[in-house]
């Protein structure tokens, strides 16, 4: 008990990183004569061989779903929700509709809403998934469930797992699941929206951190490589995340925790409430996304928040103009403050404030009790014994901190880059609706120093040396966040509208990006011109990297279409007949008669 107050009275940047869960702070607090309950119990946080996968059949709230709904279904056969599942509810249900074929579920669903299709299947978890674009916000309305199935299967993510010793250095991923329900078993397709990665060194003790921003525009490993959000990676499962940014920042993701969001709000009530310092007040959903009586009022200051208000400041990233006008102008009028990276910073706040309410631990009950809570809602791929082999760590460091006041090192990154609107074209071939929406792109200089310091960290390259140092006794000294305020370099390349123009900007352009046109000539009508660009089969704001090979076909007007004025007609030569009857002369009088005189 002594080791661990110390821990984390002096050091508590560490537990923020070690700790980040209660899994790891309690094994430090537990004695020797409940070392074998405990391990049991963090056995429960271990990766289940097993999970239960969901997938529904959802309509519009307004619509009848009858025998001649069309369905949209996804085209990966690999995809247990979108396309394993329902072939099972279509044969049990003995569904005989059309089936149309998506690559993509933004799109599948944006033509559901146009009318395209009547219905979709799709995930269990699909409100979360969806609702925070802002045309989806009041999905939950918007739709019905038509059919639900669901199956405990094979854990398709279980090859994930690492046999890497905590005393070489690591890297973490803690991904956070927003779900209406408690418990992770019903959650395999989730959003990426809270990813912290972290990489820790045992023998420097020194840590980086930082969170990734859900709209993040990167390569998604199981599509195909092409770029998307990052939290769109979630629909498809942990794998695909962590081989997504393992690619991206060239490192391998050693080990992951997953933690449900409906878990923070029990563990905070548990520690009886969290200290924060809230920057400014606000207004969220609750736990289980309603507003009304349910909506979760904080206002600013410090002050010491329960489970749902926790929760909410850890998912509070934007206002909406449906909360301008629900909660009112106190709630809403510091709205430009917050956003992807405000939030990332509020959930390590969160993470923090519980670590420091683990000192208050005095008993093995007490343990137990959050133990039992924990466990349903954390998982990870980190094994029991390397958990408990913190213990040994933690000695260590006891010894260095008799003799330095800092043991520990907690560097801070970020990801500086610039916002973009890109036409979700996941798919190139995609026959599906124009969706543009928005996206974060990564400025490649703080990409670059980002990466570079966590392999530093993780000794995958040599540390640079600080050659020259300079200080002021005048000037404020801040903190050093590395990837901050760095960058102009954007690899991002959008195709433009090429629309109106002539055909040969549109060849120029294509030799100097070196993407590939077609051209298809037509005839034109007044008011165009020869060589005029009237559509493309690829829309504007695609990234150029996502067409490959793929060409884009241009209608060109090739010539105008001419109308020849009819010629009047020639007049007929004169004739003594044609004469008269075109002069049409009085007629002669008739000679008088004398009537038989």
């Amino acid at each position: 008990a002594n080791l661990i107050n110390l821990i984390i009275k002096k050091h508590h940047k560490f537990m923020i990183l070690m700790l980040f869960t209660i899994l790891f702070s309690l094994a430090f607090t537990i004695s020797s004569y409940y070392i074998n309950e405990v391990y049991s119990k963090l056995d429960n946080f271990g990766e289940k061989d097993k999970i239960t996968y969901t997938t529904n059949l959802i309509t519009l709230s307004k619509n009848k779903f009858t025998e001649k709904s069309k369905i949209g279904i996804i085209q990966n056969k690999k995809d247990i929700e979108g396309y394993i599942l329902p072939q099972e509810l279509i044969k049990n249900k003995k569904i005989k509709n059309e089936l149309i074929t998506y690559n993509d579920y933004y799109v599948m669903l944006n033509a559901l809403f146009t009318g395209e299709i009547d219905a979709m299947f799709v995930s269990a978890n699909y409100i979360t998934i969806f609702q925070n674009e802002d045309e989806y916000s009041k999905l939950a309305d918007d739709t019905k469930i038509v059919y639900e199935l669901s199956k405990e299967m094979k854990n398709q993510d279980l090859e994930l797992k690492s046999d890497k010793s905590l005393t070489e250095p690591f890297t973490i991923l803690i991904m956070g699941v927003d779900s209406e329900k408690d418990g992770l078993n019903a959650n395999a397709a989730f959003n990426g929206d809270t990813l912290m990665l972290i990489t820790f060194n045992p023998n420097t003790l020194n840590a980086t951190i930082f969170s990734i921003p859900r709209d993040t525009y990167m390569p998604i490993s199981c599509m195909g490589n092409k770029k998307n959000k990052i939290t769109n990676a979630g629909w498809r499962g942990e794998k695909c995340i962590i081989n997504s940014l393992s690619n991206y920042f060239g490192i391998k993701i050693d080990y992951h925790v997953k933690i449900n969001f409906n878990g923070v709000v029990q563990l905070v009530n548990k520690l009886v409430g969290v200290e924060v310092d809230v920057p400014y007040a606000f207004c969220e959903q609750n736990s289980k996304r309603q507003w009304g009586k349910h909506t979760v009022f904080v206002k600013a200051g410090k002050q010491t928040l329960n489970g749902e208000q926790a929760l909410a400041f850890a998912r509070h990233r934007k206002v909406t103009s449906y909360m301008v006008s629900y909660c009112g102008k106190t709630y809403t009028q510091n709205a430009g403050y917050w956003n992807d990276f405000t939030r990332g910073q509020n959930q390590q706040i969160i993470i923090n404030a519980m670590i420091k309410k683990f000192k208050n631990i005095k008993s093995y009950s007490e343990v137990e009790n959050i133990l039992n809570t924990v466990s349903k809602n954390v998982e990870t791929d980190i094994s029991t014994d390397n958990i408990l082999s913190l213990y040994n760590m933690g000695k260590d460091v006891l010894k260095r901190s008799a003799s330095q006041d800092e043991v520990f090192g907690m560097q801070k990154l970020y990801l500086q880059g610039h916002d973009a609107m890109i036409y979700d074209y996941s798919y190139i071939n995609n026959s599906g609706s124009k969706l543009i929406l928005y996206d974060y792109v990564i400025y490649k200089e703080s990409l670059d120093a980002v990466k570079k310091a966590m392999k530093e960290n993780l000794d995958l390259i040599s540390m640079t040396p600080v050659k020259k140092f300079s200080y002021s006794i005048t000037e404020k000294v801040t903190e050093n966040i590395i990837g901050k305020g760095i960058g102009s370099t954007s690899t991002l390349r959008l195709l433009p509208s090429l629309v109106g123009r002539n055909v040969t900007y549109a060849q120029s352009y294509a030799n100097s990006t070196g993407i590939n046109i077609d051209i298809n000539y037509v005839e034109g009508t007044k008011g165009q011109f020869v060589g005029q660009i009237l559509s493309q089969s690829v829309p504007a704001k695609t990234d150029l990297d996502m067409l490959g090979s793929y060409p884009v076909v241009l209608k060109v007007v090739g010539s105008i279409k001419t109308t020849t004025p009819e010629p009047e007609p020639e007049p007929e030569p004169e004739t003594e007949s044609n004469s008269n009857s075109n002069t049409n002369p009085s007629p002669e009088p008739e000679p008088e008669t004398s009537n038989g005189e």
